[in-house]
């Protein structure tokens, strides 16, 4: 693909010419296809404030046996990051419908993260309804405040949720980016798995096309947690009772934390339940070999 700013990184080129942008719904969006085509579809989907980035590892591991795709919802990694646009969890999960028809997915095995996993349950509220417009055959959830009120927030998602901080909010998202990395680092276990590479990678997507001036706005989604729990708890409880789900949770997340995996999978009993140790917030990142052992076992493998 063909990057909008001079002076990148090397690193984030290499990355860059990985994927390419789909551009089914008005906006450009950056996905990744990597595996076997005619093999089992996982596809991906990322947290706030991050990127498709987030499972470059656990593709790696999964590609040679599943055809692995991945994307960048709207206002991150390298997909577009519009001024006028609600982020709305409803308008992301319009994206990844989108994106599904337009690489022409059918069936298709759904891992979600952080802000993704309730991207996810809005999918499954889409699927029980009927108006789901691909087959959505299991699903494996981790670490993700779904369980709002479970949650224990950083000093920058409390800003992030107080309206009279928000004038705040904006000026610290402005100047935020030699504090991005080692931001995401305060909540994972195994910080050094970020390699210089990635701290490079991830700050510059996170900069690219004003993606940092966005956050105040894309943020808004945690309202919805909120306001639609009820719609998509419900819907992942009753997707449990009618086809595979798992939940994989690191035990050491201090966001995510690990009660809240637990009252997940005590109110979906016949989720797939896992803990990972030694492992925070970042799990794709921090132990990228338990999240492929979880979909390896998972996701059935067939050629």
């Amino acid at each position: 693909m063909t990057l909008q700013h001079d002076n990148l990184s090397p690193t984030l080129l290499a990355w860059a010419e990985q994927g390419r942008v789909v551009n089914p719904n008005g906006m450009d969006i950056f996905v990744t296809e990597h595996g076997p085509r005619q093999a089992p579809t996982l596809l991906f989907i990322h947290g706030f404030p991050t990127s498709s980035h987030d499972w470059r590892h656990p593709v790696a591991l999964l590609a040679a046996d599943y055809h692995c795709v991945a994307l960048d919802l709207p206002g991150f990694g390298l997909s577009d990051k519009p001024i006028a646009y609600s982020y709305s969890l409803f308008q992301q999960a319009d994206t990844v419908e989108a994106v599904a028809a337009a690489l022409d997915l059918a069936d298709v095995h759904v891992i979600s993260h952080d802000m993704g996993t309730s991207l996810h349950t809005e999918l499954l509220a889409r699927k029980h309804r009927g108006t789901l417009t691909f087959t959505l055959a299991s699903s494996t959830f981790l670490n993700g405040s779904i369980l709002k009120t479970h949650a224990q927030l950083t000093e920058f998602q409390k800003m992030l949720e107080t309206p009279s901080r928000i004038p705040e909010a904006v000026q610290v998202c402005a100047q935020m980016l030699p504090d991005y990395v080692p931001g995401l680092k305060q909540i994972m276990t195994r910080p050094d798995r970020i390699s210089d590479d990635d701290a490079q990678v991830m700050t510059e997507l996170m900069a690219y096309r004003g993606g940092n001036a966005r956050l105040p706005n894309a943020y808004g989604y945690v309202r919805e947690r909120y306001l639609h729990q009820q719609r998509w708890l419900e819907a992942l409880i009753h997707e449990s009772e009618t086809a595979p789900v798992q939940l994989v949770w690191a035990i050491d997340d201090p966001v995510a934390v690990i009660a809240m995996g637990r009252s997940l999978a005590e109110m979906a009993p016949n989720a797939c339940y896992t803990e990972v140790p030694d492992s925070g917030h970042f799990l794709p990142f921090e132990n990228p070999q338990a999240v492929a052992a979880a979909v390896t076992a998972f996701v059935p493998i067939s050629h």
